[in-house]
C-alpha cells in the first residue's frame, strides 16, 4: 500500500512527482521535485501520485471553513453570537449563516469554496486525460481513472447543488474556453448527466471496500453517493437499485456503538465508507474541533478556541429520552482541562450546548486547532436511511419502515410505530427521516443538501435558526456564483448570476 507524506496539486501543466515514505496515515507524501503530466502519469507509481494530488484537494475542501458552508445557515448548526462582532472576513461567515446583505458573491466563504472544487476538478480532469497513456496495466488504469471520476463527481455534486449549472469542464481539450478563461455556464441537467457517469464508471472499476487502500475510495462509496444523487434528483427507483445491494453486504455495517464512531482510534470502521484523512504533519490537520468551541480543550499554543460555530436549538433539544446519540454528538457540560466543570453562564452563547463528534483524543491531536481526527464523507448508515427514504417516496412505507428502526434500535430506541402508536403514512415517515438524518447525521456536512432536496430548507430555516429567519427567501435555494469567476471567466454573462444576487 502507498503511504505518502503530502498531497499534490497540478498547477496549469506541472505536477510534483513524489516519494514513498512510511507513516501511520495513508494519502501523505513528500514533495520533490516538478514534472509535466506526461512525465508524471507515465507509469504506474507517477499515476497513482497524481491521484493523490486530488485528495489533496478533497482534503482542503473539507478540513477549514468551507466545510461549514452547509451547516451553518440551516435548522441544525449556527454561527455563534459573537461572530458578527468580530468584523472582516467573520462577517462573511455571518452571511452564510444569516443570508443577510453580506450574503453576495465577493463572500470569502463562497469563493473559497467555489475555487477549492474546480481546483479538484482540475486535478481529476488531468488524471482522467493522462492516465490512458500511461505504461500501467489496463486494470490499474481503470482503477485509477475510476478514483479520479469518483472524486470529479464529489467536486461537481457539491457545486450543483450550492449554485445550480455550473460551467463543466472536463478532460476534453476545449481550445475555445480555454481562450476565454474558462468555460460557459452549463445546465444542472448537464452537470449531474456527468455525474451520474462518473460514479457509474466508478462503481464498475473501483475495488471493493476491505481490499481498496485505506483513505480511498471504493465501490460501496461510489454506489452510496450515485444513490444520493438519485435522491436528490427524485429518481426514486434508480435510488433503489443502486442502494439495495448495500443492505446485504457483509463489508459494511453499523458500529455497535454509535459513541465509538467519533473515537479516534476507530478510523476507517466497519461503517465509514470513506473518510478525509488528516494528521499531524504540517498543512495536513483540521480545525474542526477549534471551530466547534475546542476552547475547554488544553492546546500547546495560546488561544483555546473559536467558539465559531454551535447547533441551533432545534437540533440539540430533537433528541428522544434515551437516544444514545445525544450525549456522543452534544455537549451539555464542560469542563476545564483537568476535569472540573466550568459554569460560564455570564457568557453568552459559551455555555449553550456544543458539538462534540469532532474532539480530539488525547495524544493524539497537536491541538484542537491542529487535529488529525478523520473526516467521514460518507458511512454506512446514510446509505440505509436514504435507501428507507426512496422506499418511502417509492410508495413502499412498510418495506421502508425497517430501515429506519434499524438506525433507531442502534440508538437505544424503540421502533417508530411503537413510539407513534400506529403504521405511520408516507407524510409521517418522510418528515420523520428529515428528523432522523439530522439526530443521525448532524454536523457530518449534509443538512443544507437534505433540506433543499426535500423543499424545507426555507421553512425549517426560517423556524428553527433565529438569525436566518429575518433574511431567508426563496432566491436562498442557491448561493452566488463568485464573482471572482466572473472576472476570470469570460465565456459567463451577468445574467448567469443566479437570480436575487
Amino acid at each position: 500500500m502507498l503511504t505518502l507524506k503530502k498531497y499534490i496539486y497540478i498547477p496549469a501543466f506541472l505536477l510534483m512527482l513524489t516519494f514513498v515514505t512510511a507513516c501511520k496515515k495513508d494519502l501523505q507524501f513528500v514533495p520533490e521535485t516538478f514534472l509535466s503530466p506526461e512525465q508524471v502519469y507515465k507509469d504506474e507509481n507517477g499515476s497513482r501520485s497524481g491521484i493523490i494530488g486530488i485528495y489533496r484537494k478533497f482534503m482542503e475542501l473539507n478540513s477549514g471553513d468551507y466545510y461549514f458552508v452547509g451547516i451553518v445557515g440551516t435548522d441544525e448548526g449556527k454561527t455563534s453570537s459573537f461572530v458578527p462582532t468580530w468584523g472582516g472576513y467573520w462577517q462573511h461567515y455571518d452571511g452564510i449563516n444569516s443570508y443577510n446583505s453580506l450574503l453576495t458573491s465577493q463572500n470569502q466563504l463562497i469563493q473559497g469554496l467555489w475555487n477549492a472544487c474546480y481546483k479538484g476538478i482540475t486535478n481529476a480532469n488531468t488524471a482522467i486525460r493522462f492516465i490512458p497513456s500511461s505504461t500501467a496495466s489496463a486494470p490499474v488504469k481503470n482503477e485509477l481513472i475510476a478514483e479520479a471520476k469518483f472524486l470529479r463527481a464529489v467536486f461537481y455534486f457539491r457545486l450543483v447543488q450550492f449554485f445550480g449549472g455550473v460551467p463543466l469542464p472536463t478532460e476534453v481539450i476545449d481550445a475555445a474556453a480555454d481562450a476565454n478563461g474558462g468555460k460557459p455556464r452549463s445546465s444542472e441537467t448537464d452537470v449531474y448527466a456527468l455525474i451520474i457517469d462518473d460514479l457509474k464508471f466508478a462503481t464498475e472499476n473501483l475495488k471493493v471496500k476491505g481490499t481498496a487502500a485505506t483513505g480511498h475510495a471504493n465501490k460501496e462509496a461510489a454506489a452510496t453517493l450515485l444513490g444520493k444523487v438519485y435522491l436528490t434528483l427524485k429518481d426514486y427507483p434508480n435510488a433503489i437499485t443502486i442502494l439495495q445491494p448495500l443492505m446485504n453486504i457483509s463489508n459494511a455495517a453499523l458500529m455497535p456503538d454509535y459513541a465509538d464512531l467519533f473515537d479516534e482510534e476507530n478510523e476507517n470502521n466497519i461503517e465509514s465508507l470513506l473518510e478525509v484523512q488528516f494528521s499531524n504533519e504540517n498543512n495536513n490537520t483540521t480545525g474542526h474541533a477549534n471551530t466547534l468551541g475546542g476552547w475547554h480543550i488544553a492546546n500547546t499554543y495560546p488561544g483555546g478556541g473559536g467558539h465559531v460555530v454551535i447547533p441551533t436549538d432545534y437540533y440539540s433539544n430533537s433528541f428522544e429520552t434515551g437516544d444514545a446519540r445525544r450525549d456522543a454528538s452534544i455537549r451539555y457540560k464542560f469542563y476545564d482541562a483537568n476535569g472540573n466543570e466550568v459554569d460560564y453562564w455570564w457568557w453568552a452563547d459559551v455555555t449553550k450546548p456544543h458539538v462534540k463528534k469532532f474532539d480530539i483524543t488525547k495524544d493524539k491531536s497537536i491541538n484542537s486547532g491542529l487535529s488529525s481526527r478523520n473526516l467521514y464523507y460518507l458511512r454506512y448508515a446514510d446509505a440505509v436511511l436514504m435507501y428507507a427514504e426512496a422506499l418511502n417516496e417509492n410508495n413502499e412505507t412498510g418495506t421502508a419502515l425497517p430501515f429506519l428502526n434499524k438506525i433507531r434500535n442502534r440508538a437505544d430506541l424503540a421502533d417508530w410505530e411503537t413510539v407513534l402508536g400506529h403504521t405511520p403514512t408516507q407524510v409521517e415517515f418522510r418528515d420523520e427521516i428529515l428528523k432522523e438524518r439530522m439526530r443521525e447525521l448532524g454536523f457530518e456536512g449534509w443538512r443544507w443538501s437534505d433540506l433543499k432536496r426535500t423543499g424545507k430548507l426555507i421553512t425549517q430555516t426560517k423556524t428553527n435558526n433565529p438569525d436566518a429567519a429575518p433574511y431567508i427567501t426563496e432566491k436562498n435555494v442557491l448561493l452566488p456564483i463568485s464573482s471572482r469567476e466572473f472576472e476570470l471567466n469570460r465565456s459567463l454573462k451577468p445574467a448567469d448570476q443566479n437570480p436575487g444576487y
